[in-house]
């Protein structure tokens, strides 16, 4: 991506390969690197089949990085173009809107669901990726009392994007995010239903 580089490692500790995800050196100012920790951070918060699970996060210097469980496959955009059947895609994003839904019952917005960002294993498990976008529903449960007024929420009480910023893919934006308002759960329901049109029309 844009902001980390991601590597299939082996833990010693643990005795399993694991995915890195690292933060590119020329992207280390501190809003990216907040940015990788709030992924950490929105992703440990749920717990579920059809979310990639987080292991650990951490800094390095100024580099931060984050471990969770390596997938052997492909991203949901890659696993369309073997022109599966209707009924195949139909599943494979029902299980993409259960992880979706289990991130909304946390609290979280994922603001960037594409298919990009879903994987599909090679036994055909399906899991929710990239929450460096994710935000808090609620500010009041995770926000300081001094966070600074008009800021984003953010998961880890430090806001990383103001009020009016426009952040997400645009082609599967819901109107509201295009015009920079705080968005919720509907937004994401917009790009989900927006990225399964899409896959089963082509």
């Amino acid at each position: 991506g844009a902001l980390g580089t991601v590597y299939a490692v082996f833990d010693p500790r643990l005795d399993r390969r694991v995915a890195l995800k690292l933060l590119k050196t020329s992207a280390a100012d501190a809003s990216q690197r907040g940015r990788l920790l709030r992924e950490a951070q929105a992703m440990a918060r749920v717990s579920h089949p059809n979310v990639v699970t987080v292991f650990d996060a951490g800094n390095v210097g100024d580099r931060v990085f984050l471990t969770m469980e390596l997938i052997e496959g492909v991203n949901l955009r890659l696993w369309q173009a073997g022109r599966p059947s209707p009924r195949e895609v139909r599943q494979r994003f029902a299980d993409a809107g259960e992880g979706l839904a289990a991130a909304h019952s946390a609290g979280l917005v994922h603001r960037d669901f594409k298919p990009e960002n879903v994987s599909v294993d090679d036994t055909g498990r399906v899991r929710l990726l990239d929450f460096g976008l994710a935000r808090a529903a609620v500010s009041e449960a995770l926000d300081p009392p001094d966070a600074p007024s008009g800021s984003e929420p953010s998961v880890f009480g430090s806001p990383l994007t103001a009020l009016g910023d426009v952040v997400g893919t645009p082609a599967y934006m819901a109107p509201e995010q295009l015009e920079g308002v705080e968005v919720g759960a509907p937004a994401d329901q917009f790009a989900f239903s927006a990225s399964l049109w899409e896959a089963l029309t082509g």
